[in-house]
């Protein structure tokens, strides 16, 4: 999954989690390697979920379409979100919305989960 272009539907906590929910997330497929090699790429909706999250930023202007963002995971940047994803390691992450919102958390895990069918947007060669 890609930040950029993205587009969130609504951001919310429940307990000790922080619910990202995406209504078209552009994922990259490929036999290869995802972002790099000969693929496709789909508007997916899914959830990204952060576990016992501290966060800035207003939850209710988190909504629309990212011009950013990014994730570490124990120190290390993904440049591709894979998903399914799990990890109950240290997350920090920071999206910047195009209406000029931005969020940014820091947990102690994260999830993603496909939610649906996704649909095709468009094939690539790298």
């Amino acid at each position: 999954m890609e930040f950029h272009d993205s587009e969130v539907s609504s951001v919310e906590v429940d307990a000790d989690v922080l619910c990202i929910r995406f209504s078209a997330a552009y994922v990259h497929r490929s036999t290869e390697t995802p972002g790099a090699d000969s693929g496709a790429g789909y508007a997916q909706a899914l959830e990204l979920r952060l576990v016992n999250p501290v966060w800035a930023g207003k939850l209710g202007d988190c909504v629309g379409r990212l011009s950013d963002g990014q994730i570490h995971v124990d120190g290390q940047r993904l440049a591709l979100v894979p998903v399914p994803y799990v990890n109950k390691g240290d997350v920090s992450l920071v999206v910047q919305f195009a209406n000029g919102a931005e969020l940014s958390a820091l947990a102690e895990g994260v999830m993603v989960q496909q939610v649906g069918e996704p649909r095709y947007v468009e094939s690539f060669s790298c």
